[in-house]
């Protein structure tokens, strides 16, 4: 059973198959429902080789990510809910966890080349040279969108978080709030849009004139146990110069904060009577965990979601012009932080 039959069976036109069957205009109702009876009846399931080798298409999208975690995993469940629905199927690459290897980025880009996919969608973390060059070479050549970051010099559309502004609200909240002396626990210098992050933190307190104190920043990965550590780093760093705690720290992400408050109540510290913890995500598990965190909430899903949309849209289109969306966030004022200069 092929297009061709169902075409007899159904009285019309090979054409008028095909588009009832991409779910093309132009076809009449009645046109459509006998289209449609005849597949019903025969159980017709199109050949997607067949469809793909007729349009010079193969309706895969691919993903380049930095790792398999659950901070992408809505974004990912979003792109495949919309490639589900407009009728492509997804291709996942992925580096090794934490290894962010360049190698590895650039061998995933080369394979969903060869395997012909329609449009690719990237993560970026670490863009080296060889990352520059490669999508300097791909951008006239497939479609793409990439998320978080955008890229300057790289003429390809993104979907991207703004870390700048939201990092610099949630610093306006501490310092309006009587605190001066914040800590920062920071993630990996490669993440660009963690160094967006950082950069607003020390622009802020610049701002308000107050110099950064080095022993108040400490580094993490991202971890719940890398922002453990980072607070027990930084209380022994500060005890051994006679220096006092934070009364506040941002940290990076969700879960640092989270292991930086456990740290905290091990050691006696109180969060947030004596210490204010905020941070940035608003992961799901930051909602119920006690205290609830202060924090920047972006929109995963809606974010996948968005960026799908718009590599499809250029997949179908055809066009090269280049789309910028920026994600919109929420201030999620929880129980991990308290102003100094309010009672209570």
């Amino acid at each position: 059973m092929n297009i061709y039959d169902i075409a007899k069976m159904s009285g019309v036109s090979i054409a008028t198959v095909s588009r009832v069957l991409n779910n093309k205009p132009g076809v009449s109702e009645n046109a459509r429902n006998k289209v449609m009876a005849v597949v019903e009846q025969t159980e017709f399931v199109p050949n997607q080789l067949a469809k793909s080798l007729a349009n010079s298409k193969s309706f895969v999208i691919g993903i380049v990510m930095p790792g398999i975690n659950d901070y992408y995993s809505n974004r990912v469940d979003a792109i495949h809910k919309v490639c589900k629905e407009e009728g492509y199927s997804l291709m996942i690459t992925s580096n090794y966890k934490d290894t962010n290897s360049i190698e590895e980025d650039l061998f995933n880009f080369n394979l969903l080349i060869e395997k012909r996919v329609d449009g690719i969608i990237y993560f970026p973390t670490h863009v080296s040279n060889p990352h520059y060059e490669l999508l300097k070479k791909l951008e006239k050549k497939i479609p793409m969108v990439i998320t978080d970051s955008d890229i300057e010099g790289i003429d390809i559309s993104c979907v991207v978080q703004d870390s700048e502004t939201p990092t610099k609200e949630l610093m306006a909240y501490l310092l309006d709030g009587g605190h001066e002396r914040i800590g920062y626990i920071n993630g990996l210098s490669y993440d660009q849009v963690n160094n967006k992050r950082y950069g607003a933190y020390v622009s802020s307190l610049k701002n308000r004139g107050i110099e950064v104190d080095e022993d108040l920043v400490e580094l993490g990965n991202f971890s719940f146990s890398s922002g453990y550590q980072a607070l027990i780093r930084m209380k022994d760093k500060l005890n051994e110069k006679g220096k006092d705690m934070p009364t506040a720290i941002f940290a990076a992400n969700d879960k640092m904060a989270i292991g930086a408050i456990k740290a905290s109540k091990e050691l006696g510290i109180r969060v947030p009577e004596d210490l204010s913890v905020v941070s940035y995500d608003g992961i799901e598990y930051s909602e119920f965990f006690i205290p609830k965190l202060t924090t920047v909430k972006v929109n995963q899903y809606k974010l996948g979601q968005l960026a799908a949309q718009t590599l499809i849209e250029k997949i179908e289109t055809k066009k090269t012009k280049r789309v910028k969306v920026v994600m919109d966030h929420k201030i999620v004022i929880g129980n991990s932080s308290r102003p100094l200069n309010q009672e209570g």
